[in-house]
């Protein structure tokens, strides 16, 4: 979960419940951020002082900007999710240079090819596989990376970062294989 302001909360869940303490919203952070919110929490309870409980509260979260954000931040993944599926593809497979990834048209559907330098393709689905929007090819990196959360792929479709938890459906593993 990530909070409407991408900031965690930790704290008491309200004012009328202040024994009640909650500790969410780490997005990919969990690890450290759960120390934080073990020392917060135990300040919380003690009754000391702590300079990050009012930045952690989860009782900061006031409706009108933070509906805000939420509605613009989803209009975006919704664009994407649309966007990715209605795209035009033109290249096909055979256009594809060494060490070259890109979409394609793969028996007239959307596809992820990557081309390696032994000229043998890797072809994958481009539905991510968290929420189903499309991902795009991140020349720098050599990986498919999802728009719409964040998640990325190898170039043969191994899950690399999430949220996503599984790989890309491999289409076709020996397309161009050398024999």
């Amino acid at each position: 979960m990530i909070t409407i302001d991408e900031v965690p909360y930790i704290g008491s869940v309200t004012s009328n419940h202040p024994r009640v303490y909650v500790a969410t919203g780490f997005a990919k952070w969990g690890m450290t951020t759960a120390a934080v919110s073990a020392t917060l929490i135990a300040d919380l309870i003690a009754g000391r002082e702590n300079r990050y409980a009012q930045l952690f509260t989860p009782s900061r979260f006031k409706l009108n900007p933070g509906l805000k954000n939420l509605v613009v931040q989803n209009a975006e993944v919704a664009k994407e999710l649309i966007g990715g599926k209605i795209e035009a593809v033109h290249l096909k497979v055979e256009d594809l240079r060494s060490d070259q990834g890109a979409i394609v048209k793969y028996h007239g559907k959307r596809a992820g090819a990557y081309k390696d330098s032994n000229g043998v393709v890797h072809l994958v689905d481009t539905t991510c596989r968290h929420l189903g929007c499309e991902v795009n090819w991140n020349e720098a990196e050599r990986t498919w990376d999802c728009p719409c959360h964040g998640a990325r792929y190898s170039y043969q479709g191994t899950v690399i970062e999430g949220p996503a938890t599984e790989d890309l459906i491999r289409l076709n593993p020996h397309y161009g294989a050398e024999k």
